[in-house]
This record gives C-alpha cells, sequence and structure tokens, in this order.
C-alpha cells in the first residue's frame, strides 16, 4: 500500500517537472547512502534538479569542482546535512556558503513559508547561483512550485558581523565549508547569537588537513549544546575577507 502511494506521488509529481531516470539513480544512490531517508527530503532532490546547478555529470554522487577551488559537495553528503537539521515549513534558515545555490535551493523547497538567507565570499559565485536558481524556476511548470523558491543571496564574509546576515535571528544556520580551529569560537558566537531559542547549528570542522567531524550543536537557554559528531567529512575551508583577497592576487598573476 505505501509502495502505491509513492507511485502514485512520483506520477503526479511528473505532471510538474521532468523526472530522468539518471536523476532517479542519483537519488537511489542517496537513499541507500542515507537509510530512513524522509520522503519530503527524497522529494526535494526530485524537484530541485542538479542539471541546473552543474555542467558536467549532474547526476553524479560526488563532489564536484566548481571555481576558485570550491567545489559542491556530494548529493549524499547534502541529504545527510538536511536530514540532521530537522527542517520543516516556517523555519528561517542562514547558509554559509551560497556556491552554486543548490543547496539552498533543497532547503528553501523543504522550509517554505519559512526563508533561506545563504552568504557567499565570491561575487562571482553568488551571481552565478542567482542565474542557476532562476534556471530552476523557469523550468518549473508550475506557479505553485515556482513560489517555493523566494531566496536571499548576500555576498560578503560571514563571521563579519558589519554584514547584514547578523542583524536577524534564525532557526537554523549551517555551513557548506569547512570550520578551522582558527575560526571555531567565532563561529560558536554566530550560533550564541543569531539562533532562536531551540536553533540548531551544523557544520563541518577541518582538523587534518580537509577532514574533520560534521557537527551539530543546539541553542538552549543561552548555551550551545553539542548533539551529534560525525566522522569522515572532507570541506573545502572556511574563508574569511583576507583569503578571498590572497586568492585574487593569485588569479590575477596567473592571468
Amino acid at each position: 500500500m505505501k509502495k502505491k502511494l509513492k507511485e502514485k506521488k512520483k506520477r503526479k509529481l511528473k505532471k510538474f517537472v521532468n523526472l530522468s531516470s539518471e536523476l532517479e539513480l542519483m537519488v537511489k544512490s542517496i537513499k541507500i547512502n542515507n537509510p530512513g531517508l524522509p520522503e519530503k527530503i527524497e522529494q526535494a532532490f526530485r524537484i530541485v534538479d542538479r542539471k541546473f546547478f552543474v555542467k558536467h555529470s549532474p547526476y553524479s554522487d560526488e563532489a564536484l569542482h566548481v571555481a576558485f577551488g570550491q567545489t559542491i559537495s556530494q548529493p549524499t553528503t547534502i541529504a545527510r546535512m538536511l536530514m540532521y537539521l530537522d527542517l520543516f515549513p516556517g523555519l528561517d534558515v542562514l547558509e554559509v556558503g551560497t556556491n552554486t545555490g543548490y543547496h539552498a535551493a533543497l532547503v528553501s523547497w523543504l522550509v517554505y513559508p519559512g526563508t533561506v538567507t545563504t552568504i557567499e565570499i565570491f561575487p562571482e559565485l553568488a551571481e552565478n547561483a542567482e542565474r542557476n536558481i532562476n534556471k530552476l524556476i523557469k523550468h518549473l511548470k508550475s506557479k505553485e512550485l515556482k513560489e517555493r523558491f523566494k531566496i536571499q543571496i548576500v555576498v560578503g564574509d560571514a563571521l563579519d558581523e558589519n554584514n547584514q546576515i547578523w542583524f536577524k535571528k534564525y532557526d537554523r544556520i549551517y555551513f557548506t565549508a569547512g570550520v578551522s580551529k582558527e575560526n571555531l569560537e567565532k563561529v560558536k558566537e554566530m550560533g550564541k547569537t543569531l539562533l532562536k531559542e531551540n536553533g540548531l547549528l551544523l557544520f563541518p570542522s577541518r582538523e587534518f588537513f580537509d577532514f574533520g567531524n560534521l557537527q551539530l550543536w543546539k541553542f538552549k537557554n543561552g548555551k550551545l549544546q553539542l548533539v551529534l559528531r560525525e566522522k569522515g567529512y572532507a570541506f573545502v575551508p572556511l574563508l574569511r575577507q583576507k583569503d578571498l583577497e590572497e586568492i585574487y592576487k593569485v588569479v590575477k598573476r596567473k592571468k
């Protein structure tokens, strides 16, 4: 009975989006690597087609190079993060590291009519993410679906307290870049300052070269409490403004 219901929902979904066999294989890989994946997250991966955010091999379940040494995480890892964030309609979410806009679009689908604010330190990536999200919206066949992707993209250093993202409270804050020991306390301070009561903070740490733990913290009674620490994750480093300036110097020299 449950299987028939899922097939009926999938057939209904096909009226509004084009489901390819390659996309279905990607979803299957995500489910295998994330036992107990909620159906709403599975549906989000079908609605937010990765082909609008990745030019080459969009349905491979692996991390892919984007630009400026940045990568888009593999769908399996993104799904795990979505599960840990416990997303539901009405939440206000802050993402640190817009990248291609893919992760933010998935979150936007899950929390609508809640809000998604995402910050990216590279202006070029922020502009590209906006184009990608607009391509997805244009592709969707129903007004109801199109309205679920109102995402505010901000450019700048996420840990700079003068940035506009610091003047709002959030139910969830998550990072798509690895947090080094140097930035760890500042990230926790962000959680304490910007999270609403019972809000969640999720970020990958960088402890041994690129590798570290995925950490989930809960903000309660003015304190952050560690909820989960899972080993075996590798993310590009979280960048500050000074890091960005050095990267641009290198890019300019290569030209």
